[in-house]
């Protein structure tokens, strides 16, 4: 193995640790506050980060990608981003503060004003924190990222947040901790990776950088768009309480994929960009992402979709029952989403920035009016067309990837073939336990949950860790450089998985 393909696995597991690490304890505190605050504060909150979103793109410009793509850089050219950056973060906090009177007016609720002011913030501290996160991930230093992560979220919620919640502070004490692990994340960065700090407002070719963080821009509101429109327009035409009810099966749904889009996106684009002479390698490193996730991880999306209304009942209580067929919709499309994101990288990497964005605004234009329906009539139809919109993103992103990369039908199609086994393999054993305990667990979460999750769970792991070799070359290509190599289990498997990875 290579060095560079060493420092990108090694970066891929701390921010797969990372992920994991995060998951959970946002998995934990999202179900705390969900049921300290009620529907109505998260709402609230979820409508006022729409517009944060939108504002932090403009506080990041995305100059910060530029670190990553350009081959050499120096002093100047750190000096120069890091101060168009705080200028820029400046600029998204007044965003926020000047904006948010207009957006309070068109969602109709004036609480919203106040909570959007104290997170522009968020902007600020964000812009600040750019360049020593992006100069990290060039270096493709993820455990250090993973350890700043999850040091502020940890003292932020556990500090800040939950207490005040408790305390019934309602939106404010997420407002709070948003704040605070946003400052944290400004210290903690910059004392992991310092750099200089005189600004410089122009430097040599300034449009190598313009060019770059213009498309970073345009397709970061592209994709805002297009994975909030459906909460904006929810809130405007439903209320902040409908709009809570969503917000949590959604961000259930949608964390893990967040997490692992932010912990691999960077590291593949990083590594990719010193594969662009190299397209085998990196269709080779391609085909193994999208095997791991077709194979591997669709499998256990479907089976929480399968027990959607039961996950949320367990989870977060009778009063977000409205929130079960949200998450099972939701659920359903994740692989497509995670997919997509990770597609992102080929295109940046093969000289082709502009498609992405160029593809995916006539799919706004059509996702909006069917929303606009779907609002009026549940917030089950408005996340059925929500998953309708991350299938087709990536049925659209994914014929320019393949012929980027030269990939032939062949591997394609062994990898659909693959993915419908796996899901039967899975999905078969429980459903059928669906039907035979729906009677006597009906009344049982906890139960129900367990036996779904055990019948569809059992099948999954005797594949993956008894016949590895039923999962293909590349989805095991992938799988063998995260296996523990050193204790016994990890011989045995790694022995069954080359011997699988001759026969296929």
């Amino acid at each position: 193995m290579s060095e560079l393909a060493r420092q990108s696995v090694s970066a891929a597991k701390w921010g797969l640790v990372a992920s994991l690490g995060k998951f959970v304890l946002q998995l934990l505190v999202n179900i705390a506050i969900a049921r300290l605050l009620g529907p109505e504060s998260y709402g609230l909150f979820a409508l006022a980060t729409i517009g944060l979103l939108v504002a932090t793109f403009m506080s990041e410009v995305g100059l910060g990608w530029s670190l990553m793509q350009k081959p050499q850089i120096d002093d100047r050219v750190i000096r120069f981003v890091f101060t168009w950056q705080c200028l820029s973060g400046l600029a998204g906090l007044l965003l926020m503060v000047l904006g948010a009177e207009l957006m309070a007016e068109w969602l109709r609720d004036p609480r919203l004003a106040p909570v959007m002011h104290w997170l522009g913030l968020c902007c600020l501290f964000n812009g600040m924190a750019s360049t020593a996160t992006n100069l990290l991930r060039r270096e493709l230093e993820f455990k250090t990222l993973a350890k700043i992560q999850l040091l502020s979220y940890v003292l932020a919620y556990g500090l800040v947040g939950l207490p005040l919640a408790a305390w019934g502070q309602g939106v404010w004490a997420l407002v709070a901790a948003w704040v605070v692990q946003s400052a944290l994340g400004v210290l903690l960065s910059y004392r992991a990776r310092p750099h200089a700090l005189r600004p410089l407002l122009l430097i040599e070719r300034p449009r190598e950088f313009i060019d770059v963080g213009a498309t970073v821009l345009l397709t970061n509101l592209c994709n805002w768009a297009l994975t909030n429109i459906d909460r904006l327009l929810l809130g405007r035409l439903a209320g902040a309480h409908s709009t809570g009810l969503y917000a949590v099966g959604y961000n259930l749904a949608t964390v893990p994929n967040g997490l692992l889009i932010s912990a691999l996106q960077p590291a593949f684009l990083a590594s990719g960009a010193r594969l662009q002479d190299d397209l085998p390698r990196m269709a080779k490193s391609y085909l193994e992402v999208q095997s791991f996730i077709w194979i591997v991880l669709a499998p256990l999306f479907a089976l929480l979709a399968l027990s959607g209304p039961q996950v949320i009942a367990v989870l977060y209580g009778d009063r977000w029952t409205e929130s079960g067929p949200v998450f099972s919709a939701l659920a359903l499309a994740m692989p497509a989403y995670l997919a997509c994101a990770l597609s992102t990288p080929v295109l940046w990497n093969t000289g082709r920035k502009w498609l992405e964005v160029g593809l995916q605004l006539p799919l706004l234009a059509l996702a909006v009016p069917a929303l606009v329906w779907a609002c009026r009539q549940s917030v089950a139809w408005v996340a059925l067309v929500a998953a309708a919109v991350f299938w087709l993103r990536y049925a659209l992103m994914l014929a320019p990837v393949v012929g980027a990369l030269g990939l032939g039908v062949a591997a394609l199609a062994s990898l659909l073939l693959r993915t419908l086994g796996v899901l039967l393999l899975v999905l078969l054993p429980a459903f059928a336990a669906q039907q035979a305990l729906a009677l006597v667990l009906m009344e049982q979460p906890w139960l129900w949950c367990a036996a779904l999750l055990a019948a569809g769970l059992l099948p999954w792991l005797l594949l993956l860790l008894g016949w590895p070799r039923l999962l293909g070359g590349p989805a095991l290509g992938l799988l063998q450089r995260f296996m523990p190599k050193a204790s016994a289990f990890g011989k045995a498997w790694a022995a069954r998985a080359a011997l699988g990875a001759k026969e296929v």
